[in-house]
């Protein structure tokens, strides 16, 4: 089996493997006459054939008949199906921790897991997904997805962080900010040329292909300047952040409402929530989680999931040690740089291995044995070269995560065991 966790949103479906492989696919699928498309391809055909193009499969999950049911696709659930099936075909075997929105009724997340068993795969465990963005501190977590804008309100109990309900804003969608960026984009092109970039499929394909880049500029300026091509020339036209703002303003006054009584610090955007953070200046100071914090977290819980073996169980709350380990992981990192110490040894089962010299792992019947040098028969061979920990040799499909800086307090994950790297002096 190939562990996995796979990240269901409305924008796009990602999967984070075992062996650190990542793959995300945008929620898109298109029907041709030869069939079904999904992902990237199925987005750069999303205005060129509007009428064969869908993007509401994941937020509104269900087995209702399409407007145009084809010979391809009845319902939603098909088109589910489809995608989720050709993200799945890049692993063997997949084992999955399903992490859903909080937006997922019962009645929703039996469907998915029926779509995941007819793939077919395995469910080691299903997790609200917001918790795999939230530290102890935060208080709600705000996901942007396709057509709609899910938070959730998070309660600190002492011993677990634990959701304790969402809302839905809809309207508030990527593809609808989308959209109000490209009308004002046209409206601006208008009245500075007469040339409306909207004025054809092929014309708002385009306009819609480079929206991405032009609003990742607003991270560092004000301005943003694009090319639009017209039939008889090329020209520049300068837009202004503010007034893409202003114009958007109304649309936020429910979300805005909904997060008042918050404080910037407890609140947390999703990764996939950028266009929030450039749009909306009342959440332009709030953070988003690096992609290497969520990575680790997706697999230790996934691993944790794969090791208990419990009945399949919604978790709406996770255990604060496994969110403060995260946190004070990073103040250890930063503290343990400033000082400029490094790692010496490998605890393992009260033993301390020294990282000076070459170290074999061996996995059996779920235990893990270390020796002190290099052996032919081992899992996992590792080597510590200019300061840093390389793999020589690695079994294939073995899960193996190594830090990426060798300090006091990083962990160390080979299959299911975690190990810390720690600093003897004067043993």
């Amino acid at each position: 089996m190939t562990l996995a966790t796979v990240v269901f949103n409305g924008q796009s479906l990602q999967m984070f493997i075992e062996d650190e492989r990542k793959y995300q696919s945008p929620a898109y699928v298109h029907i041709s006459e030869e069939g079904l498309i999904a992902g990237e391809e199925a987005r750069r055909l999303a205005w060129l054939e509007p009428q064969n193009s869908y993007t509401r499969h994941w937020d509104q999950l269900d087995e209702k008949p399409l407007d145009r049911p084809t010979c391809w696709a009845r319902h939603h659930a098909d088109l589910s199906f489809f995608q989720l099936s050709e993200l799945l075909s890049k692993i063997d075997s997949p084992e999955l921790l399903v992490a859903i929105p909080s937006s997922f009724n019962d009645r929703r997340l039996q469907l998915l897991l029926g779509l995941i068993e007819a793939v077919p795969a395995k469910t080691c465990g299903v997790i609200e997904s917001a918790l795999l963005y939230a530290e102890d501190y935060h208080r709600a977590i705000i996901q942007l997805h396709g057509h709609q804008t899910v938070i959730s309100h998070l309660e600190n109990t002492g011993q677990y962080l634990q959701i304790l309900n969402s809302e839905v804003i809809s309207d508030i969608g990527a593809l609808q900010l989308l959209k109000n960026c490209a009308r004002y984009i046209s409206e601006r092109s208008i009245l500075a040329t007469r040339y409306d970039p909207m004025h054809s499929a092929v014309a708002q394909q385009n306009l819609f292909n480079q929206l991405p880049s032009i609003i990742d500029k607003f991270k560092t300026s004000s301005e943003s300047i694009i090319d639009i091509k017209s039939p008889d020339s090329n020209f520049t036209l300068h837009l202004d952040l503010k007034h893409i703002q202003q114009m958007l303003d109304p649309k936020f006054e429910v979300l805005k409402a909904a997060l008042k009584d918050y404080e910037t610090e407890q609140l947390c955007l999703t990764p996939q929530s950028g266009l929030l953070k450039s749009l909306c200046p009342a959440l332009r100071e709030v953070k988003m989680p690096e992609d290497t914090f969520i990575e680790r977290k997706c697999m230790r819980l996934a691993t944790q999931a794969q090791r208990e073996e419990k009945p399949l169980q919604r978790l709406n709350q996770v255990l604060l040690s496994q969110i403060s380990d995260q946190t004070i992981y990073v103040a250890s990192i930063q503290k343990n740089k400033s000082r400029g110490r490094i790692a010496t040894h490998l605890l393992h089962d009260r033993c301390a291995w020294p990282l000076s010299s070459i170290l074999s792992f061996s996995i059996s019947r779920d235990r893990l044995f270390i020796t002190g040098k290099q052996h032919t028969n081992a899992d996992l061979v590792l080597s510590l070269e200019d300061g840093n920990l390389l793999i020589t040799y690695k079994k294939e499909h073995l899960y193996a995560l190594l830090p990426s800086q060798v300090l006091p307090g990083e962990s160390l994950h080979i299959g299911k065991h975690q190990l810390t790297l720690i600093e003897v002096v004067n043993a």
